[in-house]
């Protein structure tokens, strides 16, 4: 049987969205720009083109409406930006190499967040064709009879998680689902998975969960690729990562798609967002509910709800992002006129050489860099600028960062491996006014990096560094 127009359509999309995503990858392992530095943008919009259209081509039907794909884009970032507010508190991840600019930074942080809400979506609906945990039954659980215990349980988890961040962070994954899950089940019980509990429905629950897991390894994935990207310092769990996640960490995102889920509910429930996240028909629900009351019809959107919603939610963003610039953005993507101990005169020979920037110059031969006549360069000098950069590139630490390590006679990778943790601290410390800068956690992630990059310094290093 050949393939109907539409399905023509969307595999010629899918296979130039899989392009896009394949030539963006190898632009980022090789270090190629904009590739490298922007490569989570580059990595998740083709692909979520690619699922989309991969779906219409199976099914020969498109996975989701151009206004449900509006909503889910424009309401992925609040959601996020509440995660976000909460880790200003928690200090469990930071963000390096950011956009040089403010504005800039922000129109990143809002279009990579963005991606949240349609990646789970789609891998959700990816999950359910395939026929994960479809017509899963289980104990009836009657949790809908007690929705001030359930409320109660999330505030305290989130309470929790901000009173003592270092023992019950973990806490703050679920329990946006336990404080909003009572008041969607009273408003849509169809819609809520408190509903789907109390006549032993467990199917949407595990397919959700699922998505979680998948996404949230094309996360890592992507992000580890990424010059601008997190790291993560979660307490006790710094050690043993795949990509930048601690490996019990992994844990956490079924319980966040979860969350995604509840969330984007409870705005339908308020009007704000558009419906077509439901799962299973109504009549399911009904059919094992014995009440014989219908199920509640989806809410349209209300625009005036939408505008002052939407007002909100932009504000919302827009004061996280501030804060975010000053407690877990730590360093702005290096140019090499920023480069500390370089020159004018030293950068004019670093780019007659050829060297556009300072990833380049960290991977650079200093002797090779010497030997061109074109750089005019001594050795001593391309050895010192080749240190730095190195340095300066190492696990995000910026400019910034090197320039106070430099001030404290840290110049290279070497001499960082050999500092004292609290050394390290002090210096960045001294020469910084942002809050976190030079925060032991952080000193942890560029030291455990330097031992493994230089498990031996010996004294020699500061002087050929020099």
């Amino acid at each position: 049987m050949g393939l109907t127009d539409r399905q023509a359509l969307a595999a010629r999309l899918a296979v130039l969205a899989l392009l896009v995503l394949a030539a963006a990858t190898a632009g980022a392992v090789t270090g190629m720009e904009p590739f490298h530095r922007w490569y989570y943008h580059w990595a998740w919009y083709p692909f979520l083109i690619a699922l989309g259209a991969g779906y219409a081509l199976r099914t020969a039907s498109s996975p989701l409406s151009a206004r449900l794909a509006a909503s889910l884009f424009f309401w992925s970032a609040p959601l996020w930006f509440l995660f976000e507010l909460f880790n200003l508190r928690l200090a469990n991840w930071y963000y390096v190499f950011a956009a040089d600019t403010g504005p800039v930074r922000a129109l990143a942080a809002f279009t990579a967040f963005a991606t949240v809400l349609p990646a789970i979506y789609l891998a959700y609906r990816w999950v359910r064709l395939a026929g994960f945990a479809q017509g899963l039954r289980g104990p009836v659980l009657p949790l809908r009879r007690y929705p001030g215990a359930l409320a109660g349980a999330g505030f305290a988890f989130l309470a929790l998680s901000l009173w003592q961040p270092r023992i019950f962070f973990p806490l703050v994954w679920g329990g946006l689902t336990l404080v909003l899950e009572p008041w969607n089940y009273r408003r849509a019980p169809e819609r809520s998975l408190v509903g789907d509990l109390a006549v032993g429905r467990y199917d949407r629950l595990a397919q959700l969960a699922l998505a979680g897991a998948l996404v949230g390894l094309c996360w890592e994935a992507f992000n580890a690729l990424a010059a601008t990207r997190w790291i993560y310092t979660v307490p006790g769990l710094e050690g043993h990562k795949l990509f930048e996640m601690p490996l019990p960490g992994f844990l956490g995102f079924p319980v966040f798609a979860l969350d995604c889920f509840v969330g984007y509910q409870a705005l339908v429930n308020l009007r704000v967002a558009e419906p077509g996240w439901g799962g299973a028909a109504p009549s399911r629900w009904n059919e094992g509910r014995g009440d014989g009351r219908a199920a509640t019809r989806r809410p349209p959107v209300g625009r005036i709800r939408l505008l002052a919603g939407g007002g909100a939610a932009i504000a919302l963003g827009i004061a996280v992002t501030a804060g975010m610039e000053r407690w877990t953005i730590d360093s702005t993507h290096p140019e090499l006129e920023s480069l500390p101990t370089a020159s004018e005169t030293e950068i004019r020979a670093l780019r007659a050489a050829g060297i556009r920037s300072v990833d380049a110059l960290a991977h650079a031969d200093p002797a090779a860099l010497a030997g061109q006549e074109a750089a005019g360069l001594d050795l001593g000098p391309a050895r010192r600028l080749v240190a730095m950069a190195g340095l300066t590139m190492l696990r995000g630490l910026g400019t910034e960062n090197a320039a106070a390590l430099r001030s404290a006679g840290i110049a290279s990778i070497c001499e960082l491996a050999g500092a004292e943790p609290a050394a390290v601290s002090a210096a960045v410390r001294a020469a910084r006014s942002d809050p976190r800068a030079g925060s032991p956690p952080r000193v942890r992630v560029w030291l455990r990096s330097a031992r493994r990059a230089c498990p031996e310094p010996g004294p020699g290093d500061a002087a050929r560094a020099r």
